[in-house]
């Protein structure tokens, strides 16, 4: 037989009301969606926080390499076009130069140049002496690196204490080259020959 009180206990216990069922099913698809976009927010941040990690290793890669043998850069006199001048030309997309840094197997200098056409960072170098340099420049170059956006080159004449976006084959380097490497800031490379030629001009010029 069931007691009176048995009923009186089984209808106090509590349960969920068809109300209560309702506001449940509603709210947890907006929690599920909350979580959702917050671990997608955070795997956007980690991507993209991973991403400049690599890109400020790649800056730092090529931004050292730019900058050790552009400062390298010598005043290698040659005849161009029936004028004796420095091998120098410089863009605002490119830059040609002559270096001393080469393979100890060879000695001497060699002449380089660095191209950017379509994000892609190329590498052009030759042995000097090379009579036909003007005509090896272009064609058959190295890729060194590429999706790279943007890579500017300005050249710092001492002449008139101005940069500018291009540098002709002349007598003298500049005295620096600023480069612009996609969204980092720009860097500065000075070049000793070329702060040493204008020291011996105003050297001679005080004389």
């Amino acid at each position: 037989m069931i007691h009176a009180s048995s009923l009186r206990m089984q209808s106090s216990d509590p349960g969920f009301t068809l109300l209560e069922l309702i506001i449940a099913i509603t709210i947890l698809p907006l929690i599920i969606l909350i979580i959702g976009n917050g671990f997608r927010l955070g795997m956007n941040a980690w991507e993209k926080g991973e991403q400049e990690t690599v890109w400020t290793q790649r800056f730092r890669v090529l931004s050292g390499l730019l900058s050790q043998q552009i400062k390298s850069s010598y005043p290698y006199m040659m005849d161009i076009e029936d004028e004796k001048v420095a091998v120098f030309e410089g863009k605002e997309d490119s830059v040609m130069f002559v270096t001393a840094l080469t393979d100890p197997a060879y000695g001497g200098f060699k002449w380089v140049r660095y191209s950017h056409k379509d994000g892609t960072l190329f590498l052009k170098e030759g042995l000097l002496p090379d009579k036909k340099l003007t005509d090896r420049i272009t064609g058959d170059e190295e890729v060194v690196d590429t999706n790279i956006e943007e890579i500017k080159f300005a050249y710092l004449s001492l002449e008139d204490s101005e940069w500018k976006d291009s540098w002709d084959f002349s007598k003298t380097l500049p005295g620096a080259v600023r480069v612009k490497i996609s969204h980092f800031e720009p860097f500065l490379i000075t070049i000793p020959m070329g702060m040493a030629a204008k020291e011996e001009d105003q050297e001679a010029e005080a004389r």
